[in-house]
């Protein structure tokens, strides 16, 4: 279809999705012109045009959202917005739910995160939840657990207003990042940007880690997220609104900033991370590096020094003052960790 308004001098993008099709326009075209050309086009191929559904002008909905053209910004509709408020207050409510109950709130939220910022990263309760009811027993209750009702208290105050995300194309200056974790010793990272192209002393961390047995018996995947956390809490300020390119010798921590949700001890981690982005309007990219790859914040992890400096010369003056930088801690003004 796109070849044949082509051939017709038509310059139109057409987006399609099983059988619903989006036409994007330029500014001042005739759409009476193309919706006769595509009705014309729609019958040739055989298909039908469901005039219920049809929409013309700067606002439409595609793909279960409304997007305006003139605002530049995409949003629920009015009805699934209601949807979903009335999902989250119902169960908010209740004292025990059922495995079905979950399903239906996770899974419609699931779609509702398209336009929530940290949406999926605030449903990994429920999903957590959900795996204690028997696979036979949609309709077993049990108690809401404290830390599910979380999960649905945020949502609530998510959905107090009506969400929206910008369909712009947003060009945003790039800081590119490494950090890691070295199980018993410490954390260690740095950045560097388009003015300092090498790490400089005001850039680089490593931190010693205290000698806690329960610390040092946390998973990898919770200590390398933690590196992640320390970079954001260290610089994080100063980086605001920009793009923030996270290289991770973790595979598991580098989907999860991806994703936004991972399983375990790790999503805690996980969450604090993507809050301090949210706070700092920063665009996360994170990028899964080999352990050769990420030398230096490995080196700076055990506090190898022969490495530091053999890799970072430049800080040799000030290698000594590294192991001050103390373990930042997050102190979040929002009541659900």
């Amino acid at each position: 279809m796109e070849a044949e308004l082509g051939k017709r001098n038509i310059q139109a993008r057409i987006i399609h999705y099983l059988d619903d099709f989006l036409l994007v326009l330029p500014p001042g075209t005739c759409t009476r012109e193309i919706r006769e050309i595509f009705t014309e086009l729609c019958g040739t191929v055989g298909l039908s045009i469901k005039i219920s559904k049809n929409e013309e002008g700067c606002r439409a909905c595609f793909g279960g959202v409304e997007l305006d053209t003139k605002e530049m910004v995409m949003h629920l509709p009015t009805k699934k917005l209601q949807k979903a408020r009335l999902l989250v207050q119902s169960n908010s409510d209740k004292k025990s739910v059922t495995l079905l109950d979950l399903q239906q709130i996770s899974g419609y939220l699931n779609f509702v995160a398209i336009m929530v910022p940290l949406g999926r990263t605030f449903l990994r309760r429920l999903y957590n939840m959900e795996l204690y009811f028997p696979s036979s027993g949609r309709y077993q209750q049990r108690r809401l657990s404290s830390e599910a009702r979380k999960d649905i208290d945020w949502w609530w105050e998510a959905l107090a207003g009506k969400p929206e995300r910008s369909i712009l194309t947003r060009v945003r200056q790039t800081i590119s990042t490494w950090s890691d974790a070295a199980s018993k010793k410490g954390l260690g990272g740095y950045y560097t940007c388009e003015t300092h192209p090498l790490p400089q002393s005001d850039s680089v961390f490593a931190i010693v880690l205290p000698n806690n047995p329960t610390r040092q018996r946390e998973h990898i995947n919770t200590q390398e997220m933690r590196a992640v956390e320390q970079v954001l809490l260290y610089w994080g300020r100063r980086w605001r609104g920009k793009r923030i390119q996270i290289h991770v010798d973790n595979r598991a921590v580098a989907y999860g900033l991806a994703k936004g949700t991972i399983r375990g001890a790790s999503m805690r981690v996980l969450r604090r991370c993507l809050l301090l982005a949210t706070e700092y309007d920063l665009e996360l990219e994170p990028q899964w590096i080999s352990t050769r790859d990420n030398g230096l914040a490995d080196a700076l992890s055990c506090w190898d020094i022969n490495r530091i400096t053999d890799l970072a010369p430049q800080l040799l003056q000030d290698i000594y003052n590294l192991p001050n930088h103390g373990l930042q801690i997050y102190s979040s003004r929002d009541s659900l960790p």
